[in-house]
């Protein structure tokens, strides 16, 4: 049979293999997958590539949902980036090699298998939602072949696939809700590549990148980087509410509570940095400047390493021991397992704190999805208008309807706060507030 499967005769043929690789080719691999379409689907059974079309001026079209319910009969179906293809794809049975690549090797592999004719024509016409239907069929073939010959390898070896779907469903319910722009303020302000890309009419995407080795999401797409967004308020400007105000919690020392979690020690009920100066400058009251400092040298020792001089604290004393036995344990059994169950392999360049950062760092996402999920079941329980469109580590951004009203805030404050946590909050008509 040659490679691409375009009648129902040809697709008719296909044995149905207990497992298999896909890779989704969209219309443009630059544009969000929301604002985009599929054009092929390339599938290899464990013998041979083939490719199915469903939008593409060399071929006829297979219909896609039979395609769907083709890759459902199998047992396992593996794939590069979960969350991409779930935006086109309905696969409870995937496998998204990246995180097995990243269990296994500590690193994340891009995979460059893009041909020279795919380098030419995005140069030129990467801006066109079609760049991907001027490729030659025969060259995507090259492309994914290449990607199943780099990833074969990991199939069947173990992955936690609950993990997997937390993640993906967790971050897509957040960046599926466009945030509303002024477009012109957007265009002067960031270094937009193009509009095209992630914006229609006055919404724009953003896009998270799950692919870390600590588990924590980035989200850097289309000349913007949505977790570092300039604090200055012509930049935040830009970014408005659909429905009536921004609204953004902020949990307040939040990996110091999650450490504190981690080491079972007793959150205080005041400023947890206020708690830390006081034992600093040994003082029951801390100047504004003492406070700024206190939590300058709180991050230094979380990050770098408890000083001598501060070992008597007692949150450090608890900190110190815990990061002792982690070590241990890391050096014992030649890995460490994070909270999420992802596997920290052995590494000559870890160090002691650095490895603790990992853990506290993929903490922070273990809560974030569980916070996320909960979140998003009360919205669609409660019907309500109110949306999140953005996480910023610590952050949470909400677009708020005042028709849903304050008992929605309320419980939106109370989902956050769960397991000890303070957060405080801020509104606006902008993202400046």
């Amino acid at each position: 049979m040659y490679f691409i499967v375009e009648s129902l005769s040809q697709f008719g043929n296909l044995d149905i293999k207990d497992e298999c690789f896909v890779q989704l080719i969209a219309g443009n691999d630059r544009v969000h997958p929301k604002l985009t379409y599929p054009s092929l689907l390339y599938y290899n059974d464990g013998e041979k590539g083939y490719i199915f079309p469903f939008k593409h001026s060399e071929s006829f079209y297979l219909d896609f949902k039979m395609v769907q319910e083709f890759l459902k009969l199998h047992k396992k179906v593996y794939l590069l980036d979960k969350k991409f293809h779930s935006y086109f794809l309905d696969l409870p049975n995937a496998i998204d090699l990246h995180f097995v690549n990243l269990d296994q090797t500590n690193e994340f592999n891009q995979f460059d298998c893009d041909t020279n004719l795919h380098h030419d024509f995005y140069s030129r016409y990467g801006q066109l939602p079609i760049t991907n239907e001027l490729i030659p069929i025969s060259k995507h073939y090259e492309r994914c072949q290449c990607l199943y010959d780099y990833v074969k390898g990991y199939f069947g070896l173990e992955t936690d696939l609950q993990t997997q779907e937390d993640f993906v469903s967790a971050y897509k319910s957040v960046e599926e809700n466009p945030i509303k722009v002024d477009v012109k303020c957007l265009m002067d302000k960031y270094q937009i590549h193009d509009q095209s890309y992630s914006i229609k009419g006055d919404r724009m995407y953003s896009c998270y990148n799950l692919y870390n080795l600590t588990g924590r999401p980035t989200n850097s797409f289309n000349g913007i980087n949505f977790l570092a967004i300039p604090k200055e308020n012509d930049f935040r400007s830009c970014f408005l509410p659909s429905n009536d105000f921004l609204v953004e919690f902020d949990f307040d020392a939040y990996h110091l509570r999650l450490i504190a979690k981690l080491i079972n020690f007793e959150c205080p009920q005041e400023s947890f940095h206020e708690y830390l100066g006081k034992s600093y400058f040994n003082k029951e009251e801390l100047t504004e400047d003492e406070y700024k400092e206190s939590k300058t040298i709180t991050f230094k020792q979380l990050y770098g390493g408890v000083d001598k001089k501060y070992k008597h604290v007692d949150f450090f004393a608890q900190m110190g021991f815990y990061v002792d036995e982690m070590w241990k344990q890391y050096s014992k059994q030649g890995g460490y397992k994070l909270p999420t169950g992802r596997i920290i392999k052995k590494d000559d360049s870890m160090t002691k704190y650095k490895l603790f950062n990992y853990v506290v760092q993929n903490l922070e996402t273990k809560q974030n999805i569980y916070k996320i999920q909960e979140i998003q079941t009360y919205l669609k329980k409660t019907s309500a208008k109110t949306k999140l469109i953005l996480i910023t580590y610590d952050s949470f951004l909400f677009d708020f309807s005042k028709k849903d009203g304050k008992k929605t805030l309320e419980e939106i404050k109370t989902i956050l706060e769960t397991g000890e946590m303070k957060v405080k909050h801020k509104h606006g008509t902008s993202y400046a507030f």
